[in-house]
């Protein structure tokens, strides 16, 4: 009897239960997958992860201590050897030297920020394919580094709320190169180059919310251009599908294609079906509504599908499909501050956060701002007042 109990210790030990996950996972909330020594939620975020209890939780990833951890265990050699004291250039008409912070923000990309973009399959794209194309693409390299530098921001390892003059001018670059290349005929090699720097630029421009306090942000502060500048470039990245469509077989993009379908699945195409008796009130809706007929149609209704997941469950594919219905109609409510549109973008964004720290880092923001918005210039509106959800309401540090 004695000598069989190893064996049965050992097949417990291979099946475990998350009540063993990592502390960093307990705090979060958030099941974790075990894998040591740095668990998949732990990577994704940007923190130590702290099976051993000689590390603090929430430990942002050090410069030192990420390549030590990360370079480890993912088996590459580290780039810092391949892009020391290298051009980057793209037919010798386009190029720039990464300095040693440029560097260290490529090497946070890779071994950091990209798990965090689109899953698995976005991580084989770049793995793959994006990484190497970078170095030759001027425009894809500004991109990611602007990016990586906003994702410093956010985990807190750069100490502001504000953009760096360094993010600042990768994303100027990436932006004047981006509508270079665009004023050109589009070359098959550059099809999926382009669209990945459209990825960068549309999460540079939802992450750009250069403020410090709620008070200070749309729609309570005081009007700015870049104001929904975030929906106005989701239009036109749709656009762009048309000239490069990453579904097309020679796209890297084609392992994606279930997301991208998703977001694009049809919504009913009248009625009221599957939406709450308090958003059928507040939206105005009956049986007749349409798209045509009603501004808030499609967006309620994929909302609707939306609140019904699991907290912490919203895909992309699911997240996307909403807020690629924000425009025309809707767009225009929401430039004009109307309540009911207004209420329908803090009611996404509440579950939008869950699925993107891009997203979280408006989010956390505009969604305190438009609540008081609603309470302090709404404040007759009964179906509005029920419906503002404080209780999603995180106060920024």
């Amino acid at each position: 009897m004695d000598s069989s109990a190893p064996p049965v210790e050992k097949k417990r030990d291979r099946k475990r239960k998350s009540r063993f996950g990592c502390r960093n996972c307990k705090l979060r909330k958030l099941k974790c997958d075990e894998t040591r020594p740095h668990c998949v939620r732990c990577r994704t975020y940007g923190v130590l992860c702290n099976f051993e209890f000689n590390v603090p939780d929430l430990q942002p990833l050090s410069e030192e201590r990420a390549k030590q951890e990360i370079v480890r265990r993912s088996g590459f050699s580290s780039p810092r050897s391949t892009i020391s004291n290298a051009i980057w250039a793209d037919d010798g008409s386009t190029f720039f030297m990464l300095d040693v912070q440029d560097q260290e923000l490529f090497n946070r990309f890779r071994y950091r920020t990209v798990y965090s973009l689109g899953g698995s399959a976005m991580v084989d794209i770049y793995e793959n394919h994006m990484f190497e194309v970078s170095f030759t693409c001027p425009f894809l390299m500004h991109g990611t580094l602007a990016v990586a530098a906003v994702h410093d921001r956010y985990l807190g390892v750069t100490p502001t709320h504000r953009r760096s003059l360094r993010e600042a001018y990768h994303w100027s670059q990436c932006t004047i190169l981006f509508k270079k290349w665009l004023s050109q005929p589009i070359k098959e090699e550059h099809k999926d180059p382009l669209w990945a720097t459209a990825g960068t630029l549309a999460i540079l421009t939802f992450s750009s919310i250069n403020v410090c306090f709620p008070e200070e942000a749309w729609p309570l502060g005081a009007p700015d251009s870049s104001d929904l500048e975030w929906l106005r470039l989701g239009t036109g990245k749709m656009a762009l599908w048309h000239l490069v469509d990453p579904l097309r077989p020679e796209s890297v993009f084609r392992i994606m294609s279930e997301t991208f379908e998703y977001m694009r699945r049809p919504l009913p195409a009248k009625g009221t079906d599957g939406v709450s008796v308090e958003l059928v009130q507040l939206c105005g809706l009956d049986e007749s509504s349409t798209r045509e007929n009603n501004p808030y149609f499609t967006v309620v209704h994929g909302l609707s599908r939306l609140l019904e997941v699991p907290k912490g469950e919203a895909s992309q594919g699911r997240v996307m499909m909403v807020s690629s219905h924000m425009h025309n109609e809707f767009g225009t409510c929401l430039e004009k501050k109307d309540p009911v549109a207004l209420l329908l973008l803090g009611l996404w964004y509440t579950r939008a956060r869950e699925s993107k720290w891009w997203i979280d880092l408006r989010t956390r923001y505009e969604l305190p701002a438009i609540c008081t918005y609603l309470q302090r210039y709404h404040r007759d509106n009964s179906a509005i007042q029920a419906l503002i959800p404080w209780d999603k309401i995180m106060v920024p540090m």
